[in-house]
């Protein structure tokens, strides 16, 4: 793979909105910036391209001197975090191909736009193949012009859906219906927050609509997916049980209909992947969403010196609002470098604008969550063999006896009782359905335990003695 530097003045861990947009602001002064990402391509979720496609660039990144100074690295995973000194040490493995190649680089100010991943709830058959997140079926597409499935039902709640469905019709997929477990018209009940960028939203949900008019796709609010089966002779999907839901998700009796498909896309939100900040002890706070999300203060700076963030992982957002955050942490970047004789306040008037536009998004951001919330209480009443942890086949039965047997009070007690937890995904999968599971609410102590792996990616132990003897 290609070599790395060793130093550097910003390391930025994540390639997309967030993170090259912090990337050219803190390459302003003719910094030394290094961007990381596991991807092929810079884009992170949203902008991904495909091999065809043009390189993605944010809006108004078009000083090609700032680009210069700033070294893109793409197929490297970052796996650990620690501080020595003044420095923050990042350690970095390679792609799945190179995964003996093991880097560290030290860097004077870490920025980490590392994004997020697609919540996932547990229901009976969603260990299935063609049972996919709707985040993995835009990959597939946007990134390897690969449809999910030759027929799909799109489930989940959120505006996101509409996005899903939207790239599998213009992929030229077909789309049985839109599940959402929600009611829309939550959003009227925070109106205010959603003012002005709602207004334009407006153009994106109208356009989303459009497309579901065009290909006449049914969209049904306040029902989701109970059931995905297969074929007797196959385990693959052949259909889907949807059925009427209460607010709290509950399905109501008589309700069911049966939609033959080949692929399910689940969407119950989205979860901020905080290994390193978690590693670097950085302090969290519980998002609007019910979610975990790193603090930061005005100028995206978390409780470690020299440590930002920007993105989902100061609390999900969407792609403007991860752009603009990232521009504040790579302004803030440059400063921090700056010695005492030339640290110039960055000005005030471009900073004023990128603070109430922020505001703005935030506000959107939070209204959506509470519009579209996610409850959990209707995992439990699931039948028994639901499985709740994919990777170790661990059911529903056996969590509900840790819990209610053995006494296990949190996620991690059911996590070394059950071994939920404890597979490939490290917990990304299940934790969410395991957290809902566990007595009284969901803290802020928990979910960073749920959240604290000291090694963010699986490494060969070969490897790592491979390196400690270099």
């Amino acid at each position: 793979m290609t070599e790395l530097a060793a130093e550097c003045d910003v390391l930025v861990i994540g390639a997309g909105a967030a993170g090259l947009s912090a990337a050219y602001e803190a390459a302003a002064d003719g910094n030394r910036v290094v961007v990381i990402d596991a991807n092929a391509r810079p884009g992170g979720q949203y902008h991904r391209r495909g091999v065809k496609d043009p390189p993605y660039f944010p809006a108004g990144t078009t000083d090609a001197q700032r680009w210069a100074n700033i070294a893109t690295y793409m197929g490297w995973q970052a796996y650990a975090a620690d501080l020595d000194g003044d420095l923050v040490v990042v350690r970095l493995r390679g792609d799945e191909r190179h995964r003996n190649d093991l880097h560290a680089v030290s860097t004077r100010v870490l920025v980490v736009a590392t994004g997020a991943v697609d919540r996932q709830l547990a229901i009976p058959g969603w260990q299935r193949p063609g049972v996919m997140a709707g985040g993995g079926a835009q990959s597939l597409i946007k990134g390897s012009g690969v449809l999910p499935g030759r027929r799909t039902l799109v489930t989940g709640t959120g505006p996101f859906l509409l996005a899903v469905t939207a790239a599998i019709v213009q992929a030229g997929g077909e789309v049985a219906a839109v599940i959402e477990a929600n009611q829309p018209r939550r959003l009227i009940r925070h109106a205010a927050q959603l003012m002005p960028t709602g207004l334009m939203k407006s153009g994106e949900a109208l356009k989303f609509a459009a497309i579901l008019a065009r290909h006449r796709i049914p969209y049904l609010t306040g029902h989701r997916v109970t059931e995905i089966h297969g074929a007797e002779d196959d385990a693959a999907v052949a259909s889907a049980v949807v059925h009427r839901v209460d607010e709290q998700w509950r399905p109501i009796e008589g309700s069911a209909r049966t939609f033959e498909v080949d692929c399910v896309t689940l969407g119950f939100g989205f979860t901020a992947q905080l290994d390193l900040l978690m590693q670097l002890d950085c302090e969290a706070v519980q998002s609007a969403d019910g979610g975990l999300a790193v603090c930061v203060d005005d100028n995206q700076m978390t409780s470690v010196p020299r440590v930002l963030a920007a993105g989902e992982t100061t609390g999900v957002g969407g792609v403007d609002l991860a752009a603009v955050e990232g521009r504040i942490a790579g302004i803030q970047a440059c400063h921090l470098l700056r010695t005492d004789g030339q640290r110039t306040q960055p000005d005030s008037k471009v900073m004023t604008g990128l603070y109430r536009r922020r505001g703005h998004l935030r506000r959107f951001a939070k209204a959506l969550a509470l519009s579209f919330p996610t409850p959990t209480a209707w995992v439990a009443e699931q039948t028994g063999d639901t499985m709740v942890c994919r990777c170790e086949e661990v059911s529903l039965t056996t969590v509900l006896e840790a819990r209610d047997d053995l006494g296990a009070t949190d996620a991690r007690a059911i996590k070394l009782l059950t071994r939920a937890g404890m597979g490939w995904c490290q917990g990304r999968m299940c934790s969410y359905t395991v957290e809902g599971l566990c007595p009284g609410p969901t803290s802020v102590a928990s979910q960073k335990a749920a959240a604290n792996r000291p090694i963010g990616v699986p490494i060969p132990l070969g490897a790592v003695a491979k390196q400690g003897r270099a």
